[in-house]
């Protein structure tokens, strides 16, 4: 998405008194990664390559953190809140999640989804054969308001 444009819009859409909220898991390398999700990466990739894929195409890698572009749009006064929330997967939810993400999307795979999830599945429980998978999720609320 062009983000200037989406608050340019926004700012006319809106009243004085709005904001805009964006919620993310904050910017990349801001949380560790469990060290099952390289299995997943691994797995993805040698189905769909290294380069991270969005729907039908590439996911553009944005420019600037989303607090610099908040910072210099209408909506300038931007707060942070940051949680942290301990989770447990186990397979089936996790095999789910992935096929929720648009980069590994069912349509992403094609014909090829069937041996993605069986791959995946084998190369998950290689690494935990319980089939339970840990991670801490981070959440980050920017609030953004007009000054």
């Amino acid at each position: 998405m062009d983000r200037d444009q989406v608050l340019a819009d926004l700012d006319a859409l809106t009243t004085q008194q709005a904001g805009v909220v964006v919620i993310s898991a904050g910017p990349p390398g801001t949380t560790p990664l469990p060290a099952w999700a390289q299995v997943i990466e691994d797995v993805r990739a040698a189905y769909l390559g290294r380069t991270r894929r969005a729907g039908q195409g590439l996911y553009p890698q944005p420019h600037e953190p989303y607090p610099d572009t908040l910072a210099r749009s209408p909506f300038s006064a931007v707060t942070s809140t940051v949680w942290s929330e301990p989770i447990r997967r186990g397979l089936d939810q996790l095999m789910g999640l992935q096929f929720s993400n648009s980069y590994t999307a069912p349509g992403m795979l094609g014909e090829r989804r069937g041996a993605f999830e069986e791959d995946l599945r084998q190369a998950l429980l290689a690494h935990n054969p319980a089939g339970q998978y840990d991670e801490t999720i981070r959440t980050e609320a920017l609030l953004a308001v007009r000054p």
